[in-house]
């Protein structure tokens, strides 16, 4: 098989991928649902881990059929101490970006990590912060980063690996809110993941703005009991999003986002060239790679099926219903 035909293959296996990740993943949130309704109520650990094994098990298995190898084709390469204790710091530059747009999309829709905060904080806190936290990310970045982006890149070149695999890494969370600020995680995620060669950087950044976030959500709530008030973060984020004070939060949020980016970029250049890959982070960004047709029949689908979820499913539920 020539190189032409090794990336029509493998680019529209990487569609069925996505349209199997998706696909089961719907299925077996239905199945949960059907099961609530008849009175099978499972506890919010058990949906975290099947959630993130509809995406982990179809990308287990392609791994499997497609023989890769998970240092040389997936990127899990060791990095240098100082490059992980970079990244820890990134984080900090990283998580005002991504709030940055997760306000800005609340012009449009609710949050619905706000919406999903009562459910989650009736599991227990240490078990769901580490399913949140440590396991979610790790199927997260071993899918979307691990196989997308390192597949892509063979074809299409780094720079439009990363856009590919921040799109799909954002529509897998089927909903506006968390689908703007997913993207641009997933396009940093690849960027710092060039810079060290490795995807050990959106590993430990992903598990760190999930944790950071999942242990804000346990404060607030833990603050509110002790003024005796019952914590009710999807009530608050709608009040937020009420009036001026959206607008207020916008400005400010972009404020500390530029702020954040411009302290960030150097310390990607740093990881860089500690590495020993400044070329490789250079060239993302001004080589002029040849390009193979990555959008399939089985992108498309996958693509097509996503949005029909995110913005049609509900309207036929109602028609049936009604």
């Amino acid at each position: 098989m020539n190189t032409a035909d090794n990336a029509r293959s493998e680019t529209s296996s990487l569609g069925w991928l996505f349209f199997i990740c998706m696909l089961v993943h719907l299925l077996v949130m239905i199945a949960f649902s059907l099961l609530a309704d008849k009175g099978f109520e499972f506890p919010v650990e058990v949906s975290l881990v099947a959630s993130e094994l509809t995406i982990l098990i179809p990308g287990a298995i392609y791994i499997l059929v497609k023989n890769l190898d998970l240092r040389s084709d997936l990127g899990f390469r060791r990095v240098k101490p100082g490059t992980a204790a970079m990244c820890l710091l990134l984080t900090m530059f990283v998580t005002p970006v991504a709030s940055f747009v997760n306000v800005l999309s609340q012009l449009f829709v609710s949050n619905t990590m706000a919406q999903m905060s009562d459910t989650l904080m009736g599991g227990s806190g240490v078990l769901v912060w580490f399913l949140a936290s440590i396991y979610g990310p790790f199927c997260e970045e071993f899918v979307f980063r691990g196989i997308f982006y390192n597949r892509y890149e063979k074809y299409v070149g780094p720079l439009s690996a990363g856009l590919i695999s921040a799109m799909l890494f954002g529509l897998a969370h089927m909903n506006i809110n968390q689908a703007a600020y997913a993207f641009v995680l997933g396009m940093i995620f690849s960027i710092v993941n060039r810079a060290a060669g490795s995807i050990v950087p959106s590993l430990i950044i992903h598990m760190c703005v999930n944790g950071s976030n999942m242990l804000m959500m346990f404060a607030m709530s833990k603050a509110a009991a002790g003024l005796g008030e019952e914590a009710d973060l999807a009530e608050a984020a709608e009040l937020a999003r009420s009036g001026d004070m959206i607008y207020m939060m916008i400005a400010g949020t972009l404020v500390i986002a530029i702020i954040s980016i411009a302290i960030a970029i150097p310390c990607v250049v740093w990881i860089a060239k500690h590495e020993g890959n400044l070329e490789a982070l250079h060239d993302m960004f001004t080589k002029k790679y040849e390009k193979a047709r990555w959008l399939r029949v089985s992108t498309v689908l996958g693509i097509c099926f996503v949005l029909f979820v995110m913005f049609g499913m509900s309207k036929v539920l109602e028609m049936f219903n009604g």
